[in-house]
């Protein structure tokens, strides 16, 4: 049988193959994508987004290798900056081409969400593209030319052993691995290695929004355009040009800097925004403080304004409209004057107040929105994210900027009796800390806003087991039977009130880590207090580094498939708790200046070690750290009684209204204890007193 070949006509040969010769076109990267890129949503406008022109044209010059752009979300950066590079590069500077996602997942998508709809929509990039089904796959383009555009992640199999021209890192400062991908070092190095054959022709370009913290809250810039020493794009931008945008004042003329963060607009200090968001509605004061402030003539600018401060003017030769200066330059009668810094990398920073496509209003709303509920809850993940993504700008803490030293915290005592309940409490909490030598206790009590005050503190050290005569020290590792000293000295541990009431802590939390035997015990220790009747009021946890994890969730730990397996069945809640953000809450709510809510009461009786224990540790871009180890268990207490708090949902309590449990103590019925074994963890639950109106707890 003969099989007929799959011949080609020979103008569709002769057409494959003019493409690998043909010569490239002299176009600015800009001009390429003004003239080639489109989506569904039509071509692409640089009049839209000017600040990604001068960027964008840096791909094909030869003064810098590297190019870096900081700036919020809603700039236009994926379509300018890398849809507008790749276009460049495929019609006018054919050369394969790496663009580095943050994770696969995002590979894929941009892939087939992004590129795929700029191919199928830009004529001249879907004539480009290989006709040959293979050679259009999702994470490898190939092309007439001869030249593949790959799509990777951080990943030293992605970033490693090949020649590349271009490498174009989107999200920079995403991937969790980013400042040290497979042990080889920060992803910008390696990204760099790939370009070097091409010496001033290779080309790495980053763009993001910054999402590494400020951790040095004494920190002032050295220079105009400095960024704080924060890891991730910011480093980076450091060692480049500098650039920041300018634009011009509508009523006096004058340029200003669109600076990132809040500065330009007409917002008051934290503390007042706290005060505010909690009694006014934030769509109005979001109108009312999203105005820019002339810095030159003290002239408000209104949100319609914005699109004529962002355009690029030129006027016979003179710059009148908005323009990048790097660090060095200034504007002399319109004319860019001075010399700018000497560096192969050209960065850029943008302010959240100059994106294209998010309004001012939105900006100051979702800020508000983020204090109200630091506010509430000291959680201050929605400060962080904001600040990060819609302002442009690194965050700076609250437990950072206002972490308190030890002598400082010395001057918030008060005076009331140790173990007596001070009025304002309306409920206790108490949290017990595993040490090698015992249990470390601080009991809590909380009142409207979570104004707190610290009702009790002490260590457990000696057992009831007989040691000649004596008893012997307590070992939470080894005794089982040590553990029950904490049902008298804490579960059910009274303090008495002002008025007589004797409370209860309504929840104790436990730590459940230590050395080999300590999970073990705590776990028996639940179990036997579940059939006495306690389990609902006790909850053993357990503290996770991830900064990106929930504050509290419960799990159920099943230690029997493993070979390490301790005494794990799957029948004993266990909740993680989030330290660093609840460490951060507690920080914040120390720095609170005058009684109310979130506000710390410390008392007299307490002794200098708790105040060196509070300032053991240091915040740094990973979170909480102790690198000296010192004592730091009133700090681990103090957020145990924080995550208790998140438990019992008693951030999101109405005062006005408040459930049975955080009632005014005279109204308060006395609880009824259940029989025991009446019911287990997994069925109570649900069964809490932010759920069950008209009862005392969760009995």
């Amino acid at each position: 049988m003969i099989h007929k070949a799959p011949f080609r006509s020979a103008r569709e040969v002769a057409a494959t193959a003019a493409e690998v010769i043909r010569p490239p076109e002299r176009l600015k990267p800009t001009a390429a994508a003004t003239a080639y890129l489109k989506t569904e949503k039509g071509e692409w406008n640089p009049d839209l987004v000017p600040y990604c022109s001068e960027p964008l044209d840096h791909l094909a010059g030869r003064d810098v290798q590297g190019i870096v752009f900081v700036g919020p979300a809603r700039t236009g950066k994926t379509m300018g900056l890398v849809l507008g590079g790749v276009t460049y590069i495929v019609t006018c500077a054919p050369a394969d081409t790496l663009v580095v996602q943050m994770t696969r997942d995002a590979a894929r998508d941009f892939s087939r969400l992004d590129l795929d709809r700029a191919i199928q929509y830009s004529p001249e990039l879907k004539d480009r593209l290989s006709s040959r089904a293979r050679d259009d796959n999702t994470y490898d383009k190939y092309f007439r030319s001869g030249m593949v555009l790959k799509l990777g992640w951080p990943a030293v199999s992605q970033l490693s052993g090949k020649t590349l021209k271009y490498v174009i890192f989107t999200d920079y400062d995403r991937p969790e691995n980013v400042h040290n991908v497979g042990g080889e070092g920060p992803m910008w190095g390696l990204g760099a290695k790939r370009v070097e054959t091409y010496m001033s022709r290779g080309k790495v370009l980053a763009e993001s929004s910054p999402g590494e913290d400020q951790v040095d809250p004494e920190w002032v810039a050295r220079t105009p355009h400095e960024a704080p020493p924060v890891l991730g794009i910011l480093s980076i931008y450091n060692t480049g040009t500098r650039a920041r945008w300018y634009w011009p004042c509508q009523h006096c003329g004058e340029h200003f800097e669109a600076k990132p963060g809040l500065d330009c607009f007409t917002m008051p200090e934290f503390n007042e925004l706290v005060e505010a968001v909690q009694s006014h509605d934030l769509m109005s004061l979001a109108a009312d403080w999203a105005k820019v402030i002339c810095p030159h003539c003290g002239a408000a600018h209104e949100p319609e304004q914005r699109t004529a401060m962002n355009r690029a003017v030129v006027d016979g030769g003179r710059i009148r409209g908005a323009t990048w200066l790097h660090e060095g330059e200034k504007l002399v009668d319109g004319r860019i004057a001075g010399e700018r810094r000497r560096t192969q990398i050209a960065s850029y920073w943008l302010g959240g107040v100059a994106a294209a496509y998010q309004t001012w209003p939105s900006i100051v709303h979702v800020y508000l929105q983020a204090v109200l509920t630091y506010a509430k809850t000291s959680d201050e993940g929605p400060l962080r994210r904001t600040t990060n993504t819609d302002q442009g700008a690194p965050y700076l803490p609250r437990s950072v900027k206002k972490k308190r030293s030890a002598e400082e915290l010395v001057q918030r005592k008060e005076g009331w009796p140790r173990g007596q309940v001070p009025n304002g409490v309306r409920f206790l909490t108490a949290a017990i800390d595993v040490q090698s030598y015992g249990f470390v206790v601080h009991f809590m009590g909380w009142g409207v806003g979570l104004e707190s005050w610290l009702v009790d503190r002490f260590k457990i050290t000696a057992s009831k087991r007989e040691e000649g005569e004596r008893f012997a020290a307590i070992d939470p590792a080894a005794y089982e039977e040590d553990w029950q000293i904490l049902i008298d000295e804490v579960v059910e541990k009274t303090y008495r009130t002002e008025s007589g009431v004797e409370l209860k802590a309504l929840l104790t939390l436990c730590d459940s880590g230590g050395k080999v035997g300590v999970t073990d015990n705590a776990y028996k220790f639940w179990r036997g207090c579940n059939q006495r009747g306690y389990g609902h009021r006790l909850r053993l946890v357990k503290g996770t580094g991830n900064l990106n994890a929930p504050r509290v969730k419960r799990t159920w730990p099943d230690a029997t498939k493993r070979k390490d397996r301790q005494s794990g069945r799957g029948d004993v809640p266990v909740w993680l708790l989030n330290v660093n953000v609840l460490k951060d809450g507690v920080i914040g709510d120390l720095a609170r200046a005058a009684p109310g809510p979130g506000y710390v009461h410390l008392g007299d009786w307490l002794e200098e070690s708790y105040f060196d224990e509070m300032m053991a540790e240091i915040r740094t871009p990973k979170g909480w750290d102790n690198p000296n180890k010192k004592p730091n268990e009133a700090f681990d207490l103090h957020t145990y009684n924080r995550a208790g708090c998140v438990i019992l949902s008693a951030e999101g309590i109405d005062w006005d209204n408040p459930p049975d449990w955080a009632m005014p103590l005279e109204d308060q019925a006395a609880p009824a204890p259940p029989a025991a074994g009446e019911r287990s963890e997994r069925q109570s639950w649900m069964d809490t007193p932010s759920s069950r109106a008209g009862k005392r707890s969760f009995w």
